[in-house]
């Protein structure tokens, strides 16, 4: 009952959000907003980065710069949760995947390993990217791509902001969280602050498989949208689990997946 309960907030919550931002578009493509900046927490690289320029050192966007740093580093506490529960292209990208029939057969379209492997790194190149363009005040190098511009100024759109939508929309049906994987920059920073809470020995509570109760059916990875492989880890360590409670939803079995803290000390892994 607990987990269903879980679902069911978490379901809520990504609603409420993504109505919430609906309406903060709107107001944004009609003018009564000036600049989506203004609500975006990767301001704390493109614009907060920015301000340690010597040459320019001003805080533009204070109170997103602000946010989106506090988000980074609760992710050290509680993970990615702020993927699986607030982001609106998350939530998007969740919806969309879910007109794909393959979703109803209990089954993400999972990349060769290899080649999940490779791209995961893609994110981080971004950021450091970001962080470097930022310092130097050319940061429009990134918002050229940036998703939350191209959805809340249409009338700026670039044939580069056009390919990252077409990535969140249209690969996105075909493989879920496609964009949440590989190539947000923001997650790569929650990433960092991850590993920064490791380097403390910060405890936090991660999804536990039971050894008591698996069957080890593999369903919890077979339903993983972030292609974590579930079964084969006690605690999933993945920095990249985003707490949407897939596994759960999917295992058989009662209790056979909970969310517990980690006991000792163990390695993250990407």
């Amino acid at each position: 009952m607990k987990n269903n309960r879980d679902q069911e907030l978490r379901k809520i919550i990504q609603l409420s959000v993504l109505g919430i931002t609906m309406i903060v578009v709107v107001l944004l493509i009609n003018g009564v907003f000036c600049v989506a900046h203004s609500f975006c927490p990767y301001s704390s690289i493109c614009f907060g980065v920015m301000s340690l320029n010597p040459g320019f050192a001003k805080l533009l966007y204070p109170i997103s710069v602000i946010i989106g740093l506090l988000i980074a580093v609760a992710s050290i506490f509680w993970g990615r949760r702020f993927c699986g529960y607030i982001c609106p292209f998350g939530t998007v990208q969740e919806m969309i995947f879910n007109l794909n029939p393959r979703s109803k057969n209990n089954k993400q379209l999972h990349l060769p390993v290899w080649l999940h492997k490779l791209l995961n790194g893609l994110k981080y190149i971004i950021m450091l990217i970001t962080i470097l363009a930022a310092f130097r005040s050319i940061q429009y190098v990134y918002m050229k791509f940036c998703p939350v511009l191209a959805v809340s100024h249409p009338q700026n759109i670039t044939i580069f902001s056009a390919a990252t939508l077409f990535v969140i929309f249209v690969i996105g049906y075909f493989i879920n969280r496609f964009w949440c994987r590989y190539l947000c920059p923001y997650a790569a920073l929650m990433n960092v602050f991850q590993y920064l809470g490791k380097l403390l020995r910060i405890r936090t509570k991660r999804i536990h498989t039971s050894e008591e109760h698996c069957i080890n059916c593999k369903l919890c990875t077979m339903n993983c949208p972030m292609q974590i492989e579930i079964h084969k880890e006690k605690y999933v360590e993945n920095v990249n689990c985003i707490f949407c409670l897939k596994c759960q939803q999917c295992c058989p079995i009662d209790n056979g997946i909970v969310i517990e803290k980690v006991k000792k000390n163990k390695k993250f892994v990407d």
